[in-house]
């Protein structure tokens, strides 16, 4: 294996009774580590051996009290080291698993569903989740984060929401209105880099709302997103969010992949792993 497909996608309350299309999607995709957000349900085990089987992949849980659970799935040739959740109270959940393919093809994998309501708890759980950018640290942090990146355009589909809607993504009240986008400043302050700005500064990249399940509020926002630490970005060959057919009808989100090369990589020495103090 040369190079490394990671997807990140919020697959809408579980799929529960989309669990087909979505393994269409993931499928055709063809991920070698795959992020999922709204995992409602996979912490039943049967439930989550039919998500195993239908994706061809294993998986790991992280449990939100919500029940809009976290998952990392990876392909046979990947083996979880560890996993666990993070210890900070998020709003619905954050997963880190260490996936290593040989001695010296590895990383973590971060999996998180930020605050849909507030941009100042955002703000908190992105600064739990600053500790993943560690110098030398080789990590990827994807998920649905619900808030706008610095530089990227409000689409006017977003400025139609209702208020109360709208309230949620805002920083101050005025006219025109200021969007919240000190969640991804902060990350890449931290040493984090938006992988697909990188790889596509000029398209938005919306990856909410899909033509099916956009109907009630049709706007157009990125909010899932995949970041990754210098050394990472650096083996960064593309990125894509993925509209097909298929991935329309699926979830109101659309999938969000990135590709890495893993070409020469590592030392065979074990990364740098420094665990959150409780």
């Amino acid at each position: 294996m040369t190079m490394l497909r990671v997807m990140t996608y919020n697959i809408l309350e579980g799929a529960n009774d989309r669990l087909d299309v979505v393994a269409s999607v993931v499928r055709a995709a063809d991920p070698d580590v795959l992020g999922v957000t709204e995992a409602n349900g996979f912490e039943d085990p049967k439930r989550l051996k039919e998500v195993e089987k239908a994706f061809g992949m294993k998986g790991v849980v992280g449990h939100a009290k919500s029940g809009f659970h976290v998952a990392i799935f990876t392909k046979p040739a990947w083996t979880v080291e560890a996993s666990g959740s993070e210890f900070y109270p998020f709003f619905h959940a954050a997963l880190w698993a260490k996936l290593r393919f040989d001695k010296d093809r590895h990383f973590t994998a971060v999996v998180a569903h930020l605050n849909p309501f507030s941009p100042d708890e955002r703000l908190a759980e992105v600064r739990a989740l600053c500790r993943h950018a560690a110098p030398k640290e080789r990590a990827v942090l994807m998920g649905d984060f619900n808030c706008m990146a610095p530089g990227d355009e409000i689409d006017q589909s977003v400025l139609e929401l209702p208020r109360n809607i709208l309230a949620r993504f805002i920083k101050e009240a005025g006219d025109p209105v200021e969007f919240d986008r000190r969640e991804i400043a902060l990350a890449e302050w931290a040493g984090f880099v938006d992988v697909y700005r990188k790889m596509v500064p000029k398209k938005p990249g919306w990856t909410l709302m899909t033509t099916r399940f956009g109907a009630a509020l049709r706007s157009r926002m990125r909010i899932d997103y995949m970041l990754a630490t210098p050394g990472m970005s650096k083996r960064a060959t593309s990125s894509e969010v993925i509209e097909t057919n298929e991935s329309r009808r699926a979830s109101d989100h659309y999938p969000l992949m990135a590709t890495f090369d893993m070409r020469g990589m590592g030392t065979g020495k074990s990364e740098k792993w420094i665990p959150l103090e409780k």
